[in-house]
């Protein structure tokens, strides 16, 4: 699978899921959560955000709580995160919900705010359209793939119980 679109970057390390939606905006539906996103390092980012574009950041992307801070960047229509490392619970939660989180080391370097990159799932690399630097990504387990695929947790279960258990 390939995935193109503009990127926002966010190169700083340890972007906890606080900085990405605030606590304070869980009870809202996930349509305006998404209107918070990533509000505290940028305050315009959601007003200016576009279906399909995609979020760079540094090490350490979602750490902290297991608030599904991933819901805001979903609401969005942003498909993608290319960071250089994840927390670990963020990263099953993205996973989940069906929103594709990359790990690549180096990202932070192949591109800038605005540049149009390719996400190549199937080989694992991210290409920038504009140098045409690539670079190779950590694959995800196979499970994790499969379920952001088909759209999240939800839909994963309910095609492995239409299969069988044992598929």
């Amino acid at each position: 699978m390939k995935i193109t679109g503009k990127i926002w970057k966010f190169p700083q390390d340890d972007i906890n899921t606080g900085l990405i939606r605030k606590q304070m905006y869980n009870h809202l539906p996930f349509e305006e959560q998404g209107k918070h996103c990533m509000e505290s390092l940028d305050p315009d980012f959601a007003a200016r955000a576009r279906p399909g574009d995609i979020i760079v950041a540094g090490r350490n992307f979602g750490c902290g709580s297991s608030t599904p801070a991933h819901q805001s960047i979903l609401a969005l229509g942003i498909p993608a995160v290319i960071a250089e490392s994840y927390g670990k619970l963020f990263l099953s939660n993205c996973a989940s919900g069906g929103l594709w989180p990359i790990s690549c080391s180096g990202i932070v370097g192949l591109a800038d705010t605005g540049d149009p990159i390719e996400i190549d799932t199937g080989g694992w690399q991210v290409r920038n359209l504009v140098t045409g630097k690539t670079l190779q990504c950590a694959p995800l387990p196979g499970f994790y793939r499969e379920m952001i695929e088909l759209g999240g947790e939800k839909a994963y279960l309910k095609a492995r119980l239409a299969r069988g258990a044992g598929g």
